[in-house]
């Protein structure tokens, strides 16, 4: 394997790691485009409840996060409940991997354990007018505008 930028790339050129541990496919270049095998992934997760409300999410911010292009959401797994809900949360990777307008922290509304995740998505490569997340709640919904 040899060091391009700030990715670990295959002698291929064509798949790696990035350098900060995230899974992802990446280009000879380091960018990995949005044709470029992105693969759903549970970036962080958190138990949160009255008693442990707030979860930080400042570990998240700035670049190479997540493969550019993709998307995240905040997402409750126990009953399923999405980004979409106000409070949660969903946006856009940018270019430079940094998830935009990924709010500091989640605080709970909840008075039982809410086990949230903070997952990546990717578009799906057979229809591209949705995104597909990893894991079992709502692994595929409609694709949403940045």
């Amino acid at each position: 394997m040899g060091e391009t930028g700030k990715a670990v790339v295959l002698e291929s050129g064509k798949r790696g790691v990035h350098a900060s541990g995230k899974v992802g496919v990446f280009t000879a270049e380091g960018e990995c485009p949005s044709c470029c095998g992105c693969e759903p992934v549970v970036l962080g997760s958190f138990t949160t409840n009255s008693s442990n409300p707030v979860w930080n999410l400042t570990p998240y911010h700035g670049d190479h996060m997540a493969p550019p292009h993709s998307y995240w959401r905040l997402i409750e797994m126990g009953v399923c409940y999405p980004g979409s809900y106000p409070w949660y949360g969903a946006g856009c990777v940018d270019g430079s991997g940094r998830l935009v307008n990924l709010p500091n922290e989640f605080r709970s509304r909840y008075y039982y354990n809410g086990y949230m995740q903070l997952q990546i998505g990717c578009l799906d490569p057979e229809d591209p007018n949705y995104i597909v997340w990893p894991g079992s709640c709502q692994t595929r919904t409609p694709r949403y505008s940045c």
